[in-house]
C-alpha cells in the first residue's frame, strides 16, 4: 500500500475519502466500502470520547479504548478484528505505524454462531436505496425477526393492522405465531404492495388470457404468468446478494434474523420475550442463537449490585 504524501487533509471526511481513493485498484472495492463505513463510525466514537481521531495521531491508548468499547457493545470477535483491520489500514496510509505494531491477543470465541451484523452495520443496511422487494424482505427479517421460509409463506391476509401472522417451520404450513409490527412496517408494506399491484397490472395488460394471482405476497413475473418463490429460497437469496456487496459485509437471510434477536437482547429485552418473538421452543435455544457469551456475562457482572 502506498503511503500518503503531501499536505494533511483538513477534515476527517476527506481523510477517509483520500484513503479510499488511494486503496482503489489495490484491494477489493467491497473491502474499501467496508473500510469507509467502519472509519466513519470509529472516528466518530473516538472524537466523542475525547480520544485522538486524526489518522496520524491515533495511538495504542486510543485503540485499547476502542477494544473496551467493542466489548461493552457486544461485538463478536470477528467484528472487532474487522474494525481493527480498518484502523490499521487507515493509520498506516498516513504514515502512522502505532496500530500496526500493536500486539493484540484476541480471546477465543466459543459461540456456535457469530453470524450477525453489528447495530451500526444493520443501520447502514437499512439506509441503502433498495427496491421494494429487497426492502420488504430485509424489513421482515431484520426488523420482524422472520425466517426466510416465513417471509416466503406470507400471504395477502398475513398483515392485519398492527400485527402480522407468521407461519414458522414445520409441515402443513408451519407453526403459527403472531408478531407486533415494527414502527416502519406500514410504510415498507405499502410501498411493496404498490409494486406488487403494478406488477399484476402489467402482466394482465400483456395477455388476453386469465391471469392467476397467487395469494402469497412475494411473487414475480415469468412471461405472462405470475410465480411464487420456491421455499428453498434461492430467489430471495439472490435479491440480497447485491446489498452485501454495497455495504461490504457478507450476510444471509439468517444473518438478519439473528441480528434482530441480538439487538433486541442488547436493548434490554428479556430472553423469554425474544424466544417467543423468534418462535423458539426454549430460552436456551435463543441464548445460543443470539450468542449470549462471555462478553455479555462480563457486562452483567459490571452492573451486579452486591
Amino acid at each position: 500500500m502506498t503511503k500518503r504524501t503531501g499536505p494533511k487533509p483538513k477534515t476527517v471526511e476527506s481523510c477517509i475519502e483520500i484513503m479510499c481513493e488511494g486503496l482503489s485498484g489495490t484491494i477489493a472495492e467491497r473491502t474499501i466500502r467496508g473500510y469507509r463505513e467502519d472509519m466513519k463510525f470509529l472516528t466518530k466514537r473516538l472524537q466523542e470520547s475525547g480520544h485522538h481521531y486524526w489518522p496520524w495521531d491515533i495511538d495504542e491508548e486510543d485503540v485499547r479504548w476502542l477494544l473496551q468499547d467493542f466489548q461493552e457493545r457486544g461485538h463478536a470477535i470477528s467484528t472487532r478484528r474487522g474494525y481493527i483491520s480498518a484502523v490499521r489500514t487507515y493509520t498506516k496510509f498516513y504514515g502512522n505505524n502505532a496500530v500496526r505494531n500493536m500486539k493484540i491477543r484476541w480471546p477465543h470465541d466459543d459461540r456456535p454462531t457469530v453470524d450477525w451484523l453489528s447495530e451500526e452495520q444493520a443501520k447502514h443496511l437499512l439506509r441503502l436505496d433498495m427496491n421494494p422487494v429487497q426492502e420488504f424482505v430485509v424489513h421482515c427479517e431484520l426488523c420482524l425477526g422472520m425466517r426466510r421460509i416465513e417471509v416466503l409463506r406470507l400471504t395477502t391476509d398475513s398483515f392485519q393492522g398492527e400485527f402480522v401472522n407468521i407461519l414458522g417451520k414445520g409441515s402443513q404450513g408451519g407453526k403459527p405465531r403472531i408478531m407486533h409490527c415494527h414502527r416502519d412496517t406500514g410504510r415498507v408494506l405499502n410501498r411493496f404492495l404498490r409494486y406488487r399491484n403494478d406488477l399484476i397490472a402489467y402482466v394482465k395488460s400483456a395477455t388476453s388470457k386469465e391471469v392467476i394471482v397467487p395469494d402469497r405476497l412475494l411473487i414475480y413475473a415469468k412471461g405472462t404468468k405470475l410465480r411464487t418463490y420456491t421455499e428453498k429460497g434461492s430467489g430471495i437469496d439472490a435479491l440480497l446478494k447485491p446489498l452485501g456487496e454495497q455495504i461490504g459485509y457478507d450476510f444471509s437471510n439468517h444473518t438478519l434474523r439473528r441480528t434482530f434477536g441480538r439487538i433486541m437482547y442488547r436493548s434490554g429485552v428479556r430472553l423469554p420475550t425474544i424466544a417467543a418473538m423468534l418462535g423458539h421452543e426454549s430460552v436456551e435455544m435463543t441464548m445460543k442463537y443470539i450468542g449470549v457469551n462471555f462478553d455479555d456475562m462480563s457486562g452483567a457482572m459490571d452492573v451486579f449490585r452486591l
